[in-house]
């Protein structure tokens, strides 16, 4: 069996006995693959300490792409993000990421630049993270990535709200969506605005500094739960508990 390196990030793992687990990882070049650690869960295991959820490793495997399931040979942690340990809210927001990226990747299939993309929202969801628009921002910016553009434009609006329709990937003149029985949730101008200048912003530190409306995060919240939901296949229920979470006192 040849034996391939990768930097990799696991996505969630499972015990298998009481002696050995399997670890689904994100792969700088093999996409997302599982590994079976034999001996993992033992005292004086070599990979104690070496991963983690939300950590960036070093791993060495060998091959069995033709089986489906390859066998971890070592494996040495090269970013622990340790904030994770300790913040619960920025812990949350790194569990919908994390929960977003195993949905959405291929098994097998290289990507160029998604572990690149993930590692760097992971980085700053430890800075911005326990904050709920840091939700808003990423998915804005997950959309981009992976080719699913909001489309925001509001010039064929007549008087009325807005209306968004997430399987037509953003707003809906109001008229058109009634005639053609459209499912679409009404929102405000002002959550439309800030949509606007959240999926232009680079970074999210100015998206932390903009004042915001309770209801109108609200309705952004509650259009991009429909989003998500709709464009990437992801439950509900992870989203609306990760934001439960970030906005719990």
């Amino acid at each position: 069996m040849p034996i391939l390196k990768t930097n990799a990030v696991p996505l969630y793992f499972t015990n298998v006995s009481n002696t050995s687990r399997i670890v689904t990882w994100l792969t700088a070049h093999y996409g997302k693959l599982s590994t079976i650690i034999q001996g993992d869960l033992r005292k004086n295991s070599l990979f104690r300490g070496q991963y983690d959820l939300f950590s960036t490793s070093e791993l060495v495997f060998y091959d069995r792409t033709e089986k489906g399931l390859h066998i971890a040979k070592e494996c040495s942690m090269l970013h622990a993000r340790p904030v994770f340990r300790t913040d619960w809210k920025a812990c949350a927001a790194a569990g919908y990421i994390s929960a977003l990226f195993a949905k959405t990747t291929l098994r097998h299939g290289h990507e160029p630049g998604r572990l690149d993309f993930f590692e760097e929202m992971l980085s700053l969801a430890e800075t911005y993270g326990h904050c709920a628009p840091f939700l808003v921002w990423f998915d804005l910016q997950f959309a981009e990535f992976m080719g699913h553009h909001l489309q925001l434009d509001d010039s064929n609006r007549k008087r009325g709200a807005y209306r968004f329709a997430a399987d037509h990937g953003g707003l809906v003149e109001p008229g058109y969506a009634s005639q053609h029985r459209i499912p679409a949730t009404p929102i405000a101008p002002e959550a439309v605005a800030l949509l606007k200048a959240w999926q232009l912003a680079p970074t999210p530190k100015s998206v932390m500094a903009t004042p915001c409306n309770p209801a109108h995060l609200t309705q952004i919240e509650r259009v991009l739960e429909k989003f998500v939901s709709w464009q990437f296949d992801l439950p509900p229920h992870v989203r609306k508990k990760a934001v439960e979470t970030l906005r719990a006192a």
